[in-house]
């Protein structure tokens, strides 16, 4: 039988578990609230790991892509969401992940507020799966669906809508640096529209609501503007806020739609460039050998018989002595369909025959294939030599007196342990300078290398060791790979060759004068057929003597391209926007730890307000139990 004392302890635990039972929860799922960016990251990185361990052959690379790609990827995704989507049409407070779930979770959807997040998911989802059939079912097609060509290409234009923002962010930060701070003296517009307004609240408001916005910076509006003014009402500067953004995001669309365009003609239209290269020991019954050369046409998926066809009719239509096909002609392992596709390549005519030398992606996508198809297989076997680490001899049509030696390399890529396949060999110049071509395939290694007395031309994919080239005799070195950046940014990944694109010079201090490289941007290009502030071409080259060329008063053309000019371009701009970017990251960090202190100290109050009030209830409740029992 129980005491009162052990009965009134019952009733007072009676009371007080569930009270705490609910006060527990409401910690936990503070706690949870207020650590989820922290519980996501370890998720993520979690998951990065075990991908990273388990993947057999690709675990550096899977990793590199998860760590690095992706969190990339998210931040420039939601970069372009946050122009195109929250700032014309919703409020500053609002998260991609959080209007993401509600639009996909609401029907009907609203058009404001769900339906320009839909639009962008629909557009991410299209072009994702253009980019994934690019790289599977396209493989097995003969020609390019229209469905292929309108989403992966649609894929591509995606580095040039985050260009488009970029450029508007750029030039709407600059208006409000040099004139309405600078020039109006409404001192730190830039800074407040690029990321103070957006993350100070000391008000209690939703500052990009109700404070400073895109126009009403221009016309004085600072924080310390008594918001109660009809002009500087929270609607009205809400709807000011977000007139701004709309006109921007129409500028970025407009942009984009324009580049988009001139980027897919620059791609599908490529220049037919004629220069006039002097080289080194050429003999002058040499003088004027055209050399038609073309590189990276990337056969596969985006690529197929048609163009091909109509790349062998270009080269063709120039009439030339010899063809030098200088890498990445192929882009995919070797099938029924991409055996249909090479054919047309049969077709290409010269006076001294059709050279061809391998790039990256034979190395990469089926090397062994390749060289079946091209040493051993009707009728590109007939129609194709392929030098790798060899050389032939062009003569002019037999033309006496001329003999240009042509020296084939197997691409850089051979050395590299990371995507090495089974197959591929490195370049190696003194194998190359003893082996010809030989019968079937075959190849024969000589006992004597060349001649050095010969004028010597190299096909090398990659532009690079063109120093060390020029010490080998080497007069002129053909190279591809760049794509001249192909869609710019990605210019600024082209630092460390020799040249990107067009003919540069190296002086090695031979006594026969220097020697020179000439980089084509490719004839079509790798993925999506776009070209932002690069062009595709294709060259015929007329060898000449410098002697010749110096009495007729001829120069070679050692323009800057407009895809160098680019490059330099990124490689200062690119860091500069890093630092601008960097600015509101910090800024947020610091901002977001204050909250978070801020939510622990009112998180805290509010436990020891709810503790005493609970405990008050208690007293109460046991006050009239003792009543009762009195």
């Amino acid at each position: 039988m129980m005491s009162s004392g052990d009965d009134e302890l019952a009733r007072t635990d009676t009371i007080d578990g569930p009270i705490q039972e609910s006060s527990k929860d409401a910690s936990w799922k503070r706690t949870i609230a207020r650590h989820r960016n922290e519980i996501a990251a370890a998720m993520f990185t979690t998951a990065g790991l075990t991908g990273s361990l388990t993947s057999k052959d690709d675990g550096l690379s899977f990793g590199l892509s998860w760590f690095f790609g992706l969190p990339i990827v998210y931040v420039l995704l939601r970069y372009v969401w946050l122009r195109l989507c929250r700032d014309p049409f919703l409020s500053q407070s609002d998260s991609l992940v959080s209007v993401s779930w509600e639009s996909f979770t609401t029907f009907p959807p609203e058009p404001q507020r769900t339906v320009p997040t839909l639009v962008f998911w629909t557009f991410l989802v299209l072009i994702g799966t253009g980019a994934a059939i690019s790289g599977t079912a396209a493989y097995d097609m003969y020609e390019p669906s229209i469905y292929l060509i309108i989403t992966y290409n649609g894929f591509g234009s995606l580095l040039i809508l985050i260009c488009a923002v970029w450029a508007v962010d750029g030039l709407y930060l600059c208006y409000l640096f040099l004139l309405v701070d600078k020039i109006q003296g409404n001192k730190g517009a830039a800074q407040a529209w690029w990321f103070r307004q957006r993350y100070e609240n000391d008000r209690g408001i939703d500052i990009m609501d109700t404070s400073l916005d895109d126009d009403s910076a221009t016309h004085g509006i600072s924080h310390g503007d008594d918001l109660a003014e009809d002009d500087n009402s929270p609607n009205h500067l809400h709807t000011t806020k977000r007139h701004g953004a709309k006109w921007r995001s129409w500028l970025i669309l407009s942009l984009y739609g324009v580049w988009t365009y001139l980027s897919y003609d620059a791609a599908h239209s490529p220049n037919k460039l004629e220069l006039d290269i002097p080289v080194p020991k050429l003999p002058d019954q040499c003088d004027g050998y055209r050399l038609a050369m073309a590189s990276d046409i990337h056969i596969g998926s985006m690529v197929a018989a048609k163009e091909a066809q109509w790349a062998v009719d270009q080269i063709n239509a120039l009439d030339p002595d010899a063809v030098a096909l200088v890498g990445d002609i192929g882009d995919q392992s070797v099938n029924d369909a991409v055996r249909q596709k090479l054919r047309p390549l049969a077709s290409l005519r010269a006076r001294d025959g059709v050279y061809m030398s391998f790039g990256n992606h034979e190395n990469q996508q089926d090397i062994k294939g390749f060289r079946q198809v091209f040493r051993q297989e009707s009728p590109l076997a007939e129609a194709i030599t392929v030098l790798e680490n060899e050389h032939a001899i062009l003569t002019k049509g037999d033309t006496e007196g001329c003999s240009i030696a042509l020296v084939g390399m197997a691409d850089w890529s051979g050395h590299r342990a990371m995507y090495h396949h089974d197959g591929q060999v490195a370049p190696d110049f003194q194998r190359a300078i003893r082996a010809t071509p030989g019968p079937n395939g075959t190849t024969i290694l000589n006992d004597e290398p060349l001649s050095f007395s010969l004028p010597m031309i190299m096909m090398q994919h990659q532009p690079v060791n063109m120093q060390e080239a020029a010490r080998n005799g080497v007069g002129l070195q053909l190279s591809g790979h760049t794509h001249g950046g192909q869609i710019w940014p990605q210019h600024v990944f082209l630092f460390g060759y020799d040249a990107i694109s067009g003919l540069a010079e190296f002086d090695a201090g031979s006594s026969h004068g220097p020697s020179y490289l000439f980089v084509s941007e490719g004839m079509f290009g790798w993925g999506p057929r776009l070209r932002f502030l690069s062009k595709a071409d294709f060259a015929l080259l007329r060898l000449r003597t410098p002697e010749a060329m110096e009495a007729e008063g001829l120069k070679p053309d050692l323009y800057m391209t407009v895809a160098t000019g680019a490059m330099i371009f990124a490689f200062f701009v690119i860091p500069i926007s890093g630092i601008v970017w960097v600015v509101p990251f910090v800024y947020w960090v610091r901002k977001r730890h204050d909250r978070h202190h801020d939510a622990d100290t009112d998180a805290d109050a509010d436990d020891r307000q709810s503790d005493l009030e609970q405990q008050n209830e208690l007293s109460h409740k046991m006050k009239k139990l003792e009543i009762g029992e009195a």
